[in-house]
């Protein structure tokens, strides 16, 4: 395949434009992380430790 066929060159150009979209999305998202304030979440589990441990729940 030769890169002369205009229709190769058409698609590489389509290729192109979507990864540009794509650069320029990532791009807005790796701001928005930037921006975005830190807020804990809950705590994980903890890892058990001496003493009784919790029934389990039951219905």
């Amino acid at each position: 395949m030769s890169l002369e066929n205009p229709n190769i060159i058409e698609r590489l150009k389509e290729i192109e434009q979507r990864l540009d979209k794509i650069e320029n999305r990532l791009m807005s998202l790796e701001q928005l992380l930037k921006n975005k304030p830190i807020i804990p979440g809950p705590p994980g589990p903890h890892p058990p430790g001496p003493g009784p441990r919790p029934e389990p729940f039951r219905f």
